[in-house]
Protein backbone atom coordinates (compact mmCIF):
# COMPACT_ATOMS: atom_id res chain seq x y z
CA UNK A 1 0.00 0.00 0.00
CA UNK A 2 2.80 2.39 0.82
CA UNK A 3 4.27 2.01 -2.67
CA UNK A 4 0.95 2.69 -4.37
CA UNK A 5 0.32 5.86 -2.38
CA UNK A 6 3.83 7.10 -3.05
CA UNK A 7 3.53 6.44 -6.78
CA UNK A 8 0.14 8.13 -6.94
CA UNK A 9 1.36 11.12 -4.97
CA UNK A 10 4.41 11.34 -7.21
CA UNK A 11 2.26 11.29 -10.34
CA UNK A 12 -0.04 14.02 -9.04
CA UNK A 13 2.91 16.12 -7.94
CA UNK A 14 4.66 15.64 -11.27
CA UNK A 15 1.51 16.34 -13.25
CA UNK A 16 0.65 19.35 -11.13
CA UNK A 17 4.16 20.77 -11.34
CA UNK A 18 4.30 20.26 -15.09
CA UNK A 19 0.98 21.91 -15.84
CA UNK A 20 1.15 25.39 -17.21
CA UNK A 21 -1.85 27.60 -17.68
CA UNK A 22 -0.66 30.65 -19.54
CA UNK A 23 -2.23 33.82 -18.34
CA UNK A 24 -4.16 35.98 -20.69
CA UNK A 25 -7.59 37.03 -21.61
CA UNK A 26 -10.01 34.22 -22.28
CA UNK A 27 -13.04 36.32 -23.04
CA UNK A 28 -15.44 36.34 -20.13
CA UNK A 29 -13.97 33.28 -18.44
CA UNK A 30 -13.03 34.42 -14.93
CA UNK A 31 -13.37 30.88 -13.58
CA UNK A 32 -10.44 29.68 -15.67
CA UNK A 33 -8.04 32.24 -14.25
CA UNK A 34 -9.31 31.78 -10.71
CA UNK A 35 -8.89 27.99 -10.74
CA UNK A 36 -5.73 28.00 -12.86
CA UNK A 37 -3.62 24.91 -12.24
CA UNK A 38 -6.47 23.07 -10.54
CA UNK A 39 -8.59 23.37 -13.68
CA UNK A 40 -5.69 22.30 -15.89
CA UNK A 41 -5.02 19.34 -13.60
CA UNK A 42 -8.69 18.36 -13.78
CA UNK A 43 -8.75 18.42 -17.58
CA UNK A 44 -5.38 16.66 -17.91
CA UNK A 45 -6.52 13.94 -15.54
CA UNK A 46 -9.64 13.36 -17.62
CA UNK A 47 -7.55 13.22 -20.77
CA UNK A 48 -5.14 10.75 -19.18
CA UNK A 49 -8.05 8.47 -18.27
CA UNK A 50 -9.79 8.96 -21.65
CA UNK A 51 -12.85 10.26 -19.82
CA UNK A 52 -14.54 12.32 -22.51
CA UNK A 53 -17.93 12.23 -20.76
CA UNK A 54 -16.67 14.01 -17.63
CA UNK A 55 -14.40 16.24 -19.73
CA UNK A 56 -17.42 17.54 -21.65
CA UNK A 57 -19.50 17.89 -18.49
CA UNK A 58 -16.79 19.98 -16.80
CA UNK A 59 -16.55 22.21 -19.85
CA UNK A 60 -20.32 22.75 -19.62
CA UNK A 61 -20.27 23.19 -15.85
CA UNK A 62 -17.63 25.92 -16.04
CA UNK A 63 -19.14 27.37 -19.23
CA UNK A 64 -15.93 26.88 -21.16
CA UNK A 65 -15.27 25.87 -24.71
CA UNK A 66 -12.39 23.59 -25.56
CA UNK A 67 -11.14 26.19 -28.03
CA UNK A 68 -10.85 28.71 -25.18
CA UNK A 69 -8.57 26.54 -23.06
CA UNK A 70 -6.73 24.40 -25.61
CA UNK A 71 -3.90 26.78 -26.51
CA UNK A 72 -3.30 27.64 -22.85
CA UNK A 73 -3.32 24.27 -21.07
CA UNK A 74 -0.29 21.99 -21.03
CA UNK A 75 -0.20 18.51 -19.56
CA UNK A 76 3.32 17.45 -18.61
CA UNK A 77 4.59 20.05 -21.05
CA UNK A 78 2.54 18.70 -23.96
CA UNK A 79 -0.58 19.95 -25.68
CA UNK A 80 -3.77 18.17 -24.71
CA UNK A 81 -3.75 16.24 -28.02
CA UNK A 82 -0.14 15.14 -27.58
CA UNK A 83 -0.87 14.11 -23.99
CA UNK A 84 -3.90 12.11 -25.15
CA UNK A 85 -1.75 10.34 -27.74
CA UNK A 86 1.01 9.55 -25.24
CA UNK A 87 -1.53 8.04 -22.83
CA UNK A 88 -3.47 6.07 -25.44
CA UNK A 89 -6.56 8.23 -24.87
CA UNK A 90 -7.69 8.12 -28.48
CA UNK A 91 -11.38 8.89 -27.92
CA UNK A 92 -10.78 12.14 -26.12
CA UNK A 93 -7.87 12.96 -28.44
CA UNK A 94 -10.19 12.73 -31.44
CA UNK A 95 -12.84 14.78 -29.63
CA UNK A 96 -10.32 17.54 -28.92
CA UNK A 97 -8.96 17.39 -32.49
CA UNK A 98 -12.49 17.88 -33.85
CA UNK A 99 -13.28 20.70 -31.40
CA UNK A 100 -10.31 23.06 -31.48
CA UNK A 101 -9.75 25.82 -33.97
CA UNK A 102 -7.55 24.95 -36.93
CA UNK A 103 -5.45 28.04 -36.24
CA UNK A 104 -4.76 26.68 -32.76
CA UNK A 105 -3.57 23.36 -34.20
CA UNK A 106 -0.99 25.31 -36.17
CA UNK A 107 -0.18 27.74 -33.34
CA UNK A 108 0.64 25.05 -30.77
CA UNK A 109 2.43 22.89 -33.35
CA UNK A 110 0.07 19.92 -33.48
CA UNK A 111 -0.51 20.33 -37.22
CA UNK A 112 3.19 19.52 -37.77
CA UNK A 113 3.59 17.19 -34.79
CA UNK A 114 1.16 14.62 -36.25
CA UNK A 115 3.64 13.79 -39.03
CA UNK A 116 5.58 11.63 -36.59
CA UNK A 117 2.53 9.46 -35.90
CA UNK A 118 1.68 6.41 -38.01
CA UNK A 119 -0.79 7.14 -40.81
CA UNK A 120 -3.37 4.78 -39.30
CA UNK A 121 -3.33 6.64 -35.95
CA UNK A 122 -6.87 7.87 -35.26
CA UNK A 123 -5.77 11.19 -33.74
CA UNK A 124 -3.58 11.90 -36.76
CA UNK A 125 -6.48 11.02 -39.06
CA UNK A 126 -8.83 13.36 -37.18
CA UNK A 127 -6.40 16.28 -37.43
CA UNK A 128 -5.62 15.60 -41.09
CA UNK A 129 -9.35 15.49 -41.82
CA UNK A 130 -9.77 18.90 -40.20
CA UNK A 131 -6.82 20.33 -42.13
CA UNK A 132 -8.14 18.97 -45.42
CA UNK A 133 -11.53 20.61 -44.84
CA UNK A 134 -9.81 23.97 -44.67
CA UNK A 135 -7.74 23.45 -47.79
CA UNK A 136 -10.77 22.56 -49.91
Amino acid sequence: MKGFGTARKGFVTTLSAALVLASGSVGAQPMLSSFGDDMALLFCSQIRHNNSYDFRNKLREYRLRIRDIYPRVRCNGETMIQFAQRNGSFDIGRFIAHSVLIDDLYEVGDANWIRQLPEQNTIRQAIEERLQQVSQ
